[in-house]
């Protein structure tokens, strides 16, 4: 018998997921109901300070998509889906700290005995068009995860699946984490085309007290640094994506670095570091890389890092 792969686990920023679900799922609930003159509202309900879990992120990530799916099917007339993630200390059986991370929406809700069976795989109440492998596959991705699920639904007023992960054994602790935060607050440039990450990011670093300037895209990255420069303020560090269209994060790096050489870029990559154009000190004009989306613990040990070479 062949075994079965082994999980590649990594440590999950269940927020950021949650904001990257939103973009991936806007034309269903989104685009497509407007076209039919219907509205559906996509509410964030989204906790302060939540720890990361660990997991697989494609995994929890697709689950969370289907679940969106399927909020968004149970509102034929328009409705309200909403994401909520909340930190829980401790579970009604003693276990210690989860994160909940939750769907819930105000649609057409399920039956006692729809709610029974709702986990099994190929049950469906959408006719033809269902596969009933949506809740199966979450319930897969559940039990894979060591985690726990639990779903209230009541007809004509709405369902909630709730999903409970295990909080990553802490292998940075909060004192760790703690001390990777700049203790000055920097003036930063954030360069992106995708304003789901630019708010993300944004938030996550004010947060932590910095002063966040936010571009959208390359050429609105490169006005703001020249503008600022100009006016004799000048950012501590910037931020760029390297994939965007017309004006990518090379030529805003390279930009940066004609203009003001001891700045600091980080470049933010989905594609590989390899994408980049390197010498022997590494990649051209850029003093980081970080892969997109970064993790905040990453992001934090950048920015120190930054502060110590000014230093």
């Amino acid at each position: 018998r062949q075994r079965e792969p082994q999980l590649t686990l990594s440590t999950v920023n269940v927020n950021l997921m949650m904001q990257h679900v939103i973009d991936l799922t806007r034309a269903r609930w989104s685009d497509m109901p407007q076209q039919r003159g219907i509205v559906i509202e996509m509410r964030q309900d989204l906790g302060t300070d939540i720890p990361a879990i660990l997991g697989v992120e494609g995994e929890i990530r697709e689950a969370l998509t289907n679940l969106v799916f399927n909020a968004v099917d149970a509102m034929p007339d328009g409705g309200t889906v909403t994401l909520r993630t909340r930190s829980v200390e401790h579970m009604d059986d003693g276990a210690g700290p989860h994160v909940l991370v939750e769907v819930s929406d105000n649609g057409s809700g399920m039956d006692e005995a729809t709610q029974q069976r709702c986990l099994e795989p190929f049950f469906t109440t959408k006719g033809e068009r269902g596969t009933g492998l949506g809740l199966a596959t979450v319930y897969g991705m559940i039990e894979r995860h060591a985690a726990r699920i639990a779903i209230e639904s009541q007809l004509r007023v709405g369902t909630a699946v709730k999903m409970y992960f295990p909080v990553a054994a802490m292998a940075v602790d909060a004192a760790a984490v703690t001390s990777l935060r700049p203790a000055a607050s920097l003036k930063i440039l954030i360069v992106d085309d995708d304003p789901t990450l630019l708010a993300s990011l944004g938030n996550i670093l004010s947060a932590d007290g910095h002063d966040v300037t936010q571009a959208d895209g390359g050429q609105a990255g490169i006005d703001l640094f020249c503008a600022a420069d100009a006016a004799g303020q000048r950012y501590a560090v910037v931020i760029t994506d390297l994939g965007m269209p017309y004006i990518d994060g090379r030529k805003v790096a390279e930009t940066v670095k004609r203009i003001a050489p001891a700045v600091p870029v980080i470049l933010l990559t989905g594609w590989g570091q390899r994408m980049i154009p390197e010498t022997d000190d590494g990649p051209v004009n850029v003093d980081q890389v970080l892969s997109k989306p970064p993790k905040i613990r990453e992001l934090r040990a950048a920015l120190a890092k930054c502060v110590e070479r000014r230093a």
